[in-house]
């Protein structure tokens, strides 16, 4: 009933934007108090506060979308450039339009791991990629930490970091005043969640970082999540009790001496698969996410 009511909502109150180069929509949704929630549905929801002193983006999904996801801010700023950015945490899908922001003077931040990490990146052992390493305008510039504080056009938004959760540089942001999340990647609503083990994540910690922000939450916040549509603290509940139960299944396995295999066979999570399987993390990634956070070994 609460993810049927939100995406009614959306849809009546959000506007959609076209690129028609390569037909990139973005669905701008109005969360008041200068705040928009940006959805191409192809990466992550990008979060933006505008107002008289300027332009606050947080995340720039990828170079592909960058030009429509400018325009669609420029449609609610009065057609302004942005001039900060945050990075949540250092996926591709949230921060490769740096470099296009960045050529129009935007400053990016992110916690400190995350210029590291793009310039170092690691091989995900969940597909066998290995991102290229990044430099110039796609780098942040400025290191943000957990209680640090960005003050603007009459918000404060509160940096939260959540180590060892979906990365080791995750930050949420809080801005307190206007009752609004940005989850990052702590929140896949209504999805198995991508835990990047490679760069620090861990199962553990994802559980803590998404308690995190139901802890400052309340059940009338408006929370934008990494993936999926505008969620509520009842979101966050659903995948956390979902995520502790699907570990302890998949931790009395191992418990037992079963092997990946043997894991994977007896289906721990086969009544979670109509609701939570999604194209990237299937109910088989989550399975083999839990064994490896567990035991350390990858089959």
């Amino acid at each position: 009933m609460i993810r049927t009511a939100l995406v009614a909502s959306l849809a009546l109150s959000a506007t959609a934007h076209a690129q028609s180069e390569n037909q990139v929509y973005v669905e701008t949704t109005d969360l008041g108090a200068g705040l928009y929630m940006l959805a191409t549905n192809q990466a992550g929801n990008v979060g933006v506060s505008v107002g008289e002193d300027g332009v606050f983006m947080i995340d720039t999904q990828m170079e592909q979308f960058a030009a429509a996801i400018d325009q669609a801010q420029r449609e609610v700023s009065g057609d302004r450039a942005v001039d900060l950015v945050l990075n949540t945490h250092l996926h591709g899908d949230h921060v490769l339009g740096n470099a296009y922001f960045a050529e129009q003077g935007a400053t990016i931040m992110a916690h400190p791991s995350v210029r590291d990490g793009l310039m170092n990146p690691v091989t995900a052992q969940l597909t066998g990629s290995t991102p290229q390493p990044l430099s110039g305008g796609y780098l942040p510039t400025v290191g943000v930490n957990d209680g640090d504080v960005v003050t603007i056009n009459g918000l404060t938004a509160h940096l939260h970091h959540t180590p060892a959760a979906h990365t080791n540089g995750d930050l949420f942001v809080v801005f307190e005043d206007a009752n609004v999340i940005h989850a990052g990647d702590l929140l896949f609503s209504g999805w198995f969640p991508y835990i990047d083990l490679d760069n620090g994540g861990t199962v553990d910690g994802y559980i803590a970082g998404m308690q995190a922000i139901v802890d400052v939450a309340d059940a009338d916040t408006q929370i934008i999540p990494g993936h999926g549509p505008l969620s509520t603290e009842a979101d966050l509940e659903a995948s956390i009790a979902m995520l502790t139960e699907a570990k302890a299944r998949v931790q009395a396995l191992v418990d037992q001496g079963l092997n990946l295999q043997q894991v994977q066979d007896a289906a721990p999570l086969a009544d979670f698969h109509d609701d939570w399987n999604w194209g990237f993390i299937t109910t088989e990634r989550m399975v083999w996410t839990l064994y490896r956070d567990i035991t350390g070994e990858i089959e």
